[in-house]
C-alpha cells in the first residue's frame, strides 16, 4: 500500500521553474532561497534556469534543491540576462520546445520590464511575474491606490542614494567642507523614482527623465544656491533630457535590443558644462560629478527588500502548490496594517507597457527640481529621512 501511494504522489508531484533576468538586485537569492525552502514543504520540484531567459532558450539549469543559498548575499546565484527572445533566432520557439521537454507546471520570472515582457510569448503556461528592479518602474498608480507600491531591490538602493548625498553620512559633508558643487548620477533609464528617493538625504536639486531640464534655468538657481549656502548638491537620473528633447549623455549608436541607447554620464557632462559657464562668477574647479553607478544594486539587501523578497518567493511556490492554472502578476500593496501581497492577473494586460509608471507632477516640482511632499510621503513608506541639522547650521 505504502508504494502505491509513493508512485502516486511522485507522479503528482509538480515540477516547476524559476529565472532572473535583468540587472541584479540585492534581494534576489532571498527570492530564491524563499522559493527553494517553499517547494520542500510543499514537494514540487524547483529548478532554476541559468541566465534567466537565455537559459529557457539554450535549455541551461540546476536543481534548486542542491544549492546552498544564503538569502542575504546580493545578486543571483542563477546569474542573469537581458535579452529579447524576439531578437534571438528561433528564440521563442526554442523556448517553447525547452519548457514542454521539461514537463514544466509553470514558471516564475523575476526581473524589470525587459524581463517580464518575454513571458507575454507564452500565454498558454501559468507564470508568477516578480518584478525586480531599482527604477520602481513597474506598477500601476491610479485613482484607487498604488499597485505595486515598490519593486525589489529599490528600497536598497533608495537608502543607498538618499545616504549618499546626506550630510549625515554622505557627500554634503565633503560639499559643504570644501564649498563645492556635487552633481551625482542616479541610475534611471526612463524613469526618475530612484533620483526622486535621494530628497530623502536632501539634495538641492534634482533631474528626472520625466521632466526636460531647462539648463539656463539650473544654471541662475544653482549659482543662486551657491552664494547663499557655498555648497551645492544635484542628483541627476542617466536618462534625463535637456528641454530640447536629446539625451544629456547618451549614445543612441549602441542600442540594446529593447531599444535602450548605451548612457555615458550625465552627471560629467552637466558638471563640466555647469564647471565653464560658472566659472566667470567664482572659481570652479570645485565642480565635480561622482556616480556611484553599480553600488546602488549590489550588496545585501535592506530588511525590506530582504522580507519582501521571501515573501514573495514562498507565495510564488504556494500559488502552483494551490494549484494555479493562469498567469499572474505578484504585486506589494500598502493599507492600513502594512504592506501586504497580491495577485493581479495577466489577463487583465496586453503587454507590459500597460504595467509601467513614470514620476509625475503628484511626486515631483519641476519648477523647483524637487519632490513634492506626497512624493516624500510615498518615499516615506519605504527609506527613512535623514536629519540635515547635524552641524546645527542656520
Amino acid at each position: 500500500m505504502r508504494s502505491d501511494n509513493s508512485s502516486q504522489a511522485a507522479m503528482a508531484r509538480k515540477r516547476i521553474a524559476i529565472l532572473t533576468g535583468g540587472g541584479d538586485v540585492p534581494p534576489l537569492n532571498a527570492v530564491l532561497a524563499s522559493a527553494k525552502q517553499a517547494s520542500i514543504d510543499r514537494n514540487i520540484e524547483l529548478i532554476g534556469f541559468i541566465k534567466g531567459w537565455l537559459g529557457v532558450v539554450e535549455n541551461q539549469y540546476i536543481d534548486l534543491s542542491k544549492i546552498n543559498l544564503n538569502p542575504l548575499i546580493g545578486g543571483t546565484i542563477l546569474k542573469s540576462s537581458r535579452v529579447k527572445l524576439e531578437k534571438i533566432a528561433g528564440g521563442i520557439d526554442h523556448a517553447a520546445r525547452n519548457i514542454k521537454k521539461l514537463a514544466l507546471d509553470g514558471l516564475i520570472v523575476v526581473g524589470g520590464e525587459d524581463t517580464l515582457s518575454n513571458s507575454f510569448s507564452f500565454p498558454e503556461l501559468p507564470q508568477v511575474l516578480i518584478s525586480k528592479t531599482i527604477d520602481n518602474d513597474v506598477g500601476i498608480i491610479n485613482s484607487t491606490g498604488i499597485i505595486n507600491y515598490f519593486t525589489l531591490g529599490f528600497p536598497t538602493a533608495a537608502r543607498k542614494i538618499s545616504s549618499f548625498v546626506s550630510l549625515k553620512e554622505g557627500l554634503r559633508t565633503t560639499a559643504y567642507s570644501h564649498e563645492r558643487i556635487i552633481v551625482v548620477e542616479s541610475m534611471g533609464m526612463h524613469a526618475g523614482w530612484l533620483a526622486l528617493s535621494s530628497s530623502m538625504g536632501h539634495p538641492d536639486f534634482i533631474i528626472i527623465p520625466e521632466f526636460p531640464l531647462d539648463y539656463d534655468r539650473l544654471m541662475n538657481m544653482v549659482l543662486e544656491r551657491y552664494r547663499r549656502r557655498k555648497n551645492v548638491i544635484i542628483v541627476i537620473s542617466e536618462g534625463a533630457k535637456f528641454d530640447g528633447g536629446s539625451y544629456i549623455s547618451a549614445d543612441d549608436n549602441e542600442k540594446d535590443d529593447f531599444g535602450h541607447p548605451r548612457f555615458r554620464g550625465a552627471a560629467e557632462v552637466l558638471s563640466e558644462r555647469l564647471k565653464e559657464d560658472l566659472k566667470k562668477y567664482f572659481d570652479t574647479r570645485n565642480v565635480n560629478g561622482v556616480n556611484p553607478s553599480y553600488l546602488y544594486r549590489s550588496g545585501m539587501p535592506c530588511d525590506l527588500d530582504l522580507k519582501w523578497g521571501k515573501e514573495l518567493g514562498k507565495e510564488a511556490v504556494n500559488l502552483f502548490a494551490d494549484g494555479l492554472d493562469e498567469s499572474v502578476f505578484l504585486t506589494t500593496r500598502k493599507g492600513p496594517e502594512g504592506f501586504s501581497i497580491a495577485p493581479y492577473p495577466l489577463s487583465n494586460m496586453n503587454s507590459i507597457e500597460e504595467f509601467r509608471r513614470f514620476v509625475d507632477k503628484r511626486f515631483y516640482e519641476p519648477e523647483h527640481y524637487s519632490a513634492t511632499e506626497m512624493g516624500k510621503k510615498y518615499l516615506a513608506e519605504i527609506v527613512d529621512q535623514i536629519p540635515d541639522d547635524e552641524y546645527g547650521l542656520p
